[in-house]
């Protein structure tokens, strides 16, 4: 028998698994502290509590899932924007060195994307391009099972190519940025309910609401044809909690994607599916790292 632990760091709650011989045994969930200490500490401590009773010698070690751009050697923390206290942080050496577990680190998105490579939405598929949703938009790519990192580490970042040059500012200083349309920061402009909120009324026929996600699907499509046209990918997985929407938002999106990709080959056989492994197939990609 052999175990590893899978850790997702988010923005407010850290979730964790624990996969014995690659399949699912339990998993955990608490909120995020906001210091450096405090996250490490909490790491560790739920660390110590899902594996408790399991001899060392079982355990093949931890992965970690962090919302942030990695060095090309990933090992160091870059500059987490909703994480400040975690920059330039040495994560993994600082938990592998007082648990003396061997313990990798990566993207939570290319996390999220190589769960669903391997156990998800995209098996057995060659290239699998991940996308979630929520207060911004994350982008991961798989190859045959492997996170493309790109040359210098930072491969993936899909939220921040410009799908209109005089769009609107976004928080990373440029302007246009996909993440501004076909993200949480779209439903805010359009409306003072929260997403969910407008996606229930929506599935129960407002036409005001459905219109708020024809126009999400349709920017979404924009972007995903890009994407498409760059990557050629067999499947997109879409995940996050505005994916929660399934058909309101892929629906618009695929007709926007058949309207514009220039390969009649890639329009016709590209599939857009939602993620299928749920709020835990970070942590499950975080575990994978060590297989």
């Amino acid at each position: 028998m052999k175990y590893s632990v899978g850790i997702d760091i988010g923005k407010t709650k850290i979730n964790f698994i624990l996969l014995r011989n690659w399949r699912f045994v339990k998993g955990q969930k608490v909120f995020t502290p906001r210091s450096r200490k405090q996250i490490i500490r909490t790491i560790e401590d739920n660390v110590k509590n899902i594996i408790n009773n399991i001899p060392k010698r079982d355990i093949l070690g931890i992965g970690l899932g962090i919302p942030s751009p990695l060095n090309k050697k990933g090992d160091l923390v870059l500059n987490p924007p909703n994480l400040r206290s975690l920059k330039n942080c040495p994560l993994a050496k600082i938990i592998e060195k007082d648990l003396k577990i061997k313990t990798r680190m990566e993207n939570d998105v290319n996390c999220f994307t190589l769960a669903e490579a391997v156990l998800g939405a995209g098996k057995k598929e060659e290239i699998v391009l991940g996308i979630t949703l929520g207060s911004g938009i994350g982008g991961g790519i798989v190859i045959n099972n492997e996170i493309y990192r790109g040359a210098f580490g930072s491969a993936g970042e899909v939220g921040h190519m410009t799908i209109k040059a005089d769009g609107y500012k976004c928080s990373c200083g440029n302007q246009g940025c996909f993440e501004e349309y076909a993200s949480e920061k779209f439903f805010k402009r359009k409306s003072k309910l929260l997403p969910e909120e407008i996606e229930r009324k929506a599935k129960k026929g407002d036409r005001k609401s459905k219109k708020i996600y024809e126009e999400f699907g349709q920017n979404l499509g924009i972007g995903l044809t890009n994407l498409i046209n760059i990557l050629d990918p067999n499947v997109i997985v879409i995940g996050g909690s505005i994916a929660k929407a399934g058909s309101l938002i892929i629906n618009p999106a695929k007709k926007e994607v058949k309207k514009r990709v220039l390969s009649p080959q890639s329009r016709k056989s590209v599939k857009i599916k939602v993620a299928k492994l749920g709020e835990f197939s970070g942590a499950v990609g975080a575990a994978l790292l060590l297989k």
